[in-house]
């Protein structure tokens, strides 16, 4: 595998608290007003820092990787078990079209999924840890 364990779960802990934030396009900041609004901590968007953060990350792996956390991503939904990990890797890579990490931030569930995709490859035995 090309991702370590402890990098795939420290990307389930932001991807959780990425999923929390709600999607605001027309949210207009006040002008007048130095502080940050609650609004904003709990909105996300083109400025969103964990998103640009998640967004680098993903784009920072190589195809292999990539292809790799959208198999755990399939597994933790229930595309695929455990033990089918190398062939959900083969298929990510076949069905590869765009950008990983604006698939998989657009996944619902994103932190959930993954964790639970780890867990069912790891309880299969498919996982070589980096």
């Amino acid at each position: 595998m090309n991702i370590a364990e402890e990098m795939v779960r420290k990307l389930v802990l932001q991807a959780r608290a990425y999923d929390s934030k709600e999607m605001i396009e027309d949210y207009e900041r006040d002008p007048d007003s130095g502080e940050t609004d609650a609004v904003e901590t709990l909105q996300t968007g083109d400025n969103d820092p964990i998103r640009s953060e998640l967004e680098d990350w993903i784009d920072s792996l190589d195809e292999e990787a990539q292809a790799e956390l959208v198999a755990l991503y399939w597994i933790g939904r229930g595309d695929y078990d455990g033990a089918d990990f190398p062939d959900a890797v083969r298929e990510a890579r076949a069905r590869r079209t765009g950008s990983t990490a604006e698939y998989l931030l657009g996944a619902p569930l994103l932190g959930d999924q993954l964790e639970i995709g780890l867990d069912a490859v790891i309880e299969a035995d498919v996982y070589d840890d980096a």
